[in-house]
């Protein structure tokens, strides 16, 4: 029998061989490709995971730090303002902050109070309508009670709860852990942070957090931990719900879906304790609470939420068990299809790479965002003081140097309250425009905040190419604007600092680019200035003399010189003026034009004028017993003054009524300025302080506002006619006939004059002459001191003589 070869079963075995080799190789290749795949599905979850928890920090990140910032709003709004901010102004600045943010329970206004301004500052609180007003204790039960003495406290005085809420007048000194942040913020100047088992504003209801803001005296420059210490006047507070905070940040963001997270602070002893978590919108069931240890084990980021910078809580963030972000195990795929599947591997892993890409996009887009000015789309102060600082590093290595270019708009706030922050708002952004279109692609550009703006001019080896820079900006920027109909037009103030090699650093130059812009507004605005060794040796001249000023009453350096008004006729001295002056332990005398300013723009101007009266109320005492008391003492006040405090006819009528002066001794002088600015403005007070029955007077009349109205519609009881028209009357007969005319309207409307500045024999007869019965000024006798003084009031007497002065003896009364 014969062999059909080609039917043995070798020769099948033989041609399935290329189909096992086949189906080996595809079964190798598949089960390497699959197992590829697995592992690129594994690294890719991870990345996605890890770009989307990072995406839920920035966003609450940013959320935390917007409610940050409306605590800084408000130490803003306290820095802001010159006179101290009243309970009014405090609830209408606080009132929208609240509504817009309900994690914030509370926000209040804790001052710094001394033990000896205790009493006083108990009545201040009872009279602004707490009632029972008094600096307090919490005891561990939460009962009040009053607290006991020490140096200084921290009580709070205003606060966004109804007056007869117990937490007013809390001292916080008496909280060591609060007590303890609140020194920290001090002594660093930043915010500081303190966990409470209860918020006694939320009615016992829930934990949280308290905050607190320092805020130094107006006008201070606070560089050291002693400075901060001596020139703190209070803290902004608030209470904080974080739950509720992390709540509504996620309600109003789109956060990423996917993910549980958890919040942990830490106890005393480095403790993590939870503090609230937040599961995912896709979960079907609640999250369970859990501890930190747990998370760790597996797939988690873990990230520290800082508030002002400092780590404040630990976020700690997986992926929900069967969400999206788990990996999906697509090898089953690639052992069924084979060669098919190698191919789709390859989209898939270039697909994954452009996942990868766009997920790098977002998270650049979002860096982005944290460095843009989200109005102008310009960078912002944080991403400007980076590259100021990557420009001071570069010319340090010997790059070209740069200038700093600081300006904001004159008055912008006109805009604001005439035709709305709308229309500021589309200027604000029309004025980038045109500043990013007239500068070179290499300037940078940043808004600083509010209307203020920054250019970091590159390659500017010569200060004058800034100032040609400023000139074109200012140019540019005058030309009037269209918004909805309105033409709108500004001006600018412009500050410039140059780099120098001895620079501090890219804080001392904004500071100096600062200093510039505000030496081009004292100039009167739509100008540029440049900085100088000059300019920082004034500022800081400023700030020593306003230093040594705040303690000058202490130290008994001030003291009041009196220069006696005379009746030309007789001689006989009718009243005095009271003149400040400073006895510097060190410096000598002085002048009053310097250090009046500089306690104008301190804050310091309330205390000086209060103790000026109080002073010159304590002499004419001293004078009455005596029986020699002039008719009238003259007393000059600020402007400031009378804008800066609310209770100024109070303040009046208790010096006054502590030495027991009638108050038609004291006669008040105030400039035409400034009389027109308080008859406009604050025409109440004025009005109070007439009912009082003091005097009013007009100091250098004749130099200040054309409009006489105010003479007609204000009863003023004498007018002193200025020493600059005085000194040229026998010589300038304009002069002469200002001043004639002066004292004929003085006399048809019933009003007193006296004439100052009067240093001849020859003013004096014009006087006379002209009809003005009184005069003062170095003829008679120059200011002196109480005890000259008392010489003078005494003999009653002033006989003017050649070349010196001297006291005529006489028996008129």
């Amino acid at each position: 029998m014969t062999m059909n070869f080609l039917s043995s079963p070798m020769v099948n075995i033989r041609r399935f061989v290329p189909c096992i080799l086949a189906g080996a190789v595809g079964i190798g290749v598949s089960v390497m490709a699959a197992g590829l795949t697995a592992n690129r599905e594994s690294r890719s979850a991870e990345q996605q995971f890890n770009a989307t928890a990072e995406n839920n920090f920035m966003i609450l990140q940013n959320g935390v730090n917007e409610y940050v910032n409306k605590l800084r709003a408000v130490r803003a709004f306290f820095d802001s303002s010159e006179a101290p901010v009243s309970r009014n102004a405090f609830e209408t600045f606080t009132r929208p902050l609240l509504v817009e943010n309900a994690a914030i329970s509370t926000l209040s206004w804790v001052p710094r109070v001394l033990n000896s301004e205790r009493a006083e500052f108990e009545r201040e609180g009872v009279q602004q309508g707490i009632p029972d007003y008094h600096i307090k204790m919490m005891a561990a039960d939460g009962k009040m009670s009053l607290s006991p003495e020490r140096s200084e406290y921290y009580p709070i005085l205003y606060a966004t709860l109804p007056k007869t809420f117990p937490l007013y007048g809390l001292d916080l000194r008496s909280e060591p852990p609060t007590l303890l942040e609140m020194e920290h913020a001090r002594d660093q100047d930043r915010l500081g942070i303190s966990g409470v088992r209860v918020l006694v504003s939320s009615g016992g209801e829930r934990s949280g957090f308290l905050f607190s803001l320092p805020v130094y005296s107006h006008g201070s420059f606070p560089n050291s931990v002693e400075d901060r210490r001596r020139s703190l006047a209070g803290f902004v507070h608030g209470s904080l719900s974080p739950g509720k905070m992390f709540e509504t940040i996620i309600t109003a963001n789109q956060v990423p879906e996917g993910l549980d997270s958890y919040f942990f602070t830490l106890d005393a002893d480095s403790t993590a304790l939870p503090l609230y978590m937040n599961g995912s919108r896709l979960r079907a069931t609640p999250l369970q609470p859990t501890n930190r240890g747990s998370l760790a084990a597996g797939l988690h980021l873990s990230r520290d939420i800082t508030a002002d910078g400092q780590p404040w809580l630990t976020m700690e963030m997986v992926p929900m068990p069967g969400g999206a972000l788990l990996p999906h195990d697509r090898a089953w795929i690639v052992l069924i299809f084979g060669l098919i599947i190698t191919g789709a591997v390859v989209i898939y892993i270039n697909t994954s790479r452009r996942h990868a890409r766009r997920m790098m996009q977002v998270n650049r887009q979002v860096s982005d965002l944290a460095q843009t000015d989200a109005l102008t789309s310009l960078v912002n102060r944080r991403a400007f003081m980076t590259q100021l600082g990557a420009a001071f590093a570069a010319c340090r290595r010997g790059a070209k140097p740069f200038a700093v270019l600081y300006f904001d708009l004159d008055h912008f706030k006109d805009v604001n309250d005439t035709l709305g922050h709308a229309v500021g708002d589309a200027l604000l952004r029309q004025i980038a425009a045109r500043v990013v279109a007239c500068v070179r692609e290499n300037d940078v550009v940043a808004r600083i905040g509010g209307d203020e703006f920054a250019i970091l001019q590159t390659d500017a080896e010569d200060a004058s190419a800034a100032g040609a820079l400023a000139d074109k900006i200012a140019t540019i920027l005058a030309a009037s604007y269209v918004i909805a109909g309105n033409e709108v037009h500004v001006s600018v103030s412009i500050g410039i600092s140059h780099y120098e090699p001895d620079t501090a650093g890219p804080e001392a130059m904004m500071i100096q680019a600062d200093l510039a812009l505000y030496r081009a507004k004292e100039d009167g605005r739509n100008c540029v200035r440049f900085h100088s060794a000059d300019l920082d040796r004034q500022v800081r001249e400023r700030v020593v003399i306003a230093d040594d000023l705040r303690g000058a009453i202490d130290r008994g350096e001030l003291e009041l010189h009196y220069q006696p008004q005379v009746e030309l006729r007789t001689r006989r001295i009718v009243g005095l003026e009271a003149l400040l002056r400073w006895r510097h332990k060190t410096r000598g005398d002085i002048p009053p034009s310097v250090f009046i300013p500089i306690a104008e723009r301190s804050g310091q101007i309330n205390a000086l004028g209060q103790w000026v009266l109080d002073a010159a109320c304590r002499q004419l005492r001293l004078w009455q017993d005596q029986g020699i008391a002039p008719e009238i003492l003259g007393v000059n006040f600020s402007a400031l003054q009378f804008k800066g405090s609310a209770t100024i006819d109070r303040d009046v009528a208790a010096s006054l009524s502590k030495w027991s002066i009638a108050p038609e001794k004291i006669e008040l002088e105030l400039t035409e300025s400034v009389l027109m600015e308080i008859t406009q403005q604050h025409s109440d007070r004025f009005e109070d302080l007439r009912r009082l029955g003091v005097r009013i007077a007009i100091d250098d009349f004749g130099t200040g506002y054309s409009s006489l109205s105010y003479l007609a519609n204000y009863p003023i009881n004498r007018v002193k006619v200025a020493q600059e028209l005085v000194f040229r009357v026998d010589t300038d007969h304009r002069s002469a006939t200002v001043v004639r005319a002066a004292i004929r309207l003085a006399h048809e409307l019933g009003i007193e004059i006296i004439a100052e500045g009067v240093e001849t024999e020859g003013q004096e007869k014009f006087l006379l002459s002209a009809g003005c019965g009184h005069a003062q000024g170095y003829y008679f006798s120059k200011p002196v001191d109480a005890a000259h003084a008392t010489e003078f009031l005494r003999v009653g007497k002033i006989e003017p003589g050649r070349p010196s002065l001297r006291v005529v003896q006489t028996t008129a009364a």
